[in-house]
């Protein structure tokens, strides 16, 4: 069984983007008002509502890696990855300013949020990539 087509790749690497993510501090909070200045990293398995959606994030890609074979359930499954992808966005600036500042402390990102539109970026050069094979098997349909 050979994967030739290059949204698989493209899929593969936002895969790995997100598992990455998935480890690593993707910010900091720091308490200023504590003597000394007491600083903690934010890690995405210790934060349910954002463990969730990378995890489904993740696990979709990887279903959506052996779909090569149904393209529009492909297309379908994708998209959906891409939806829970930008919630991710969503969720981590959520975290990082209106929690941490109604809390009263200072956060800031971690170099690791850069796999987020890294992920992105990949899922939707892995839309573009179906949208070309399915032009193209709608133009063989046609010269049959």
């Amino acid at each position: 069984m050979q994967i030739q087509r290059i949204q698989t790749v493209y899929i593969f690497l936002a895969m790995v983007a997100m598992a990455i993510f998935l480890i690593v501090p993707y910010g900091a909070v720091h308490d200023l008002t504590a003597q000394p200045a007491v600083s903690e990293k934010l890690y995405t398995m210790y934060e349910y509502g954002l463990l969730i959606p990378v995890a489904a994030t993740i696990i979709l890609l990887i279903v959506d890696i052996f779909l090569y074979r149904n393209i529009a359930l492909q297309r379908k499954v994708l998209t959906i990855s891409l939806l829970l992808t930008l919630c991710c966005i969503a969720v981590v600036c959520f975290i990082l300013f209106k929690q941490a500042g109604s809390e009263g402390l200072d956060a800031d990102f971690s170099v690791w949020d850069i796999l987020l539109p890294i992920a992105v970026a990949f899922e939707i050069l892995g839309l573009g990539a179906i949208k070309r094979d399915i032009k193209l098997l709608n133009s063989y349909n046609r010269l049959r």
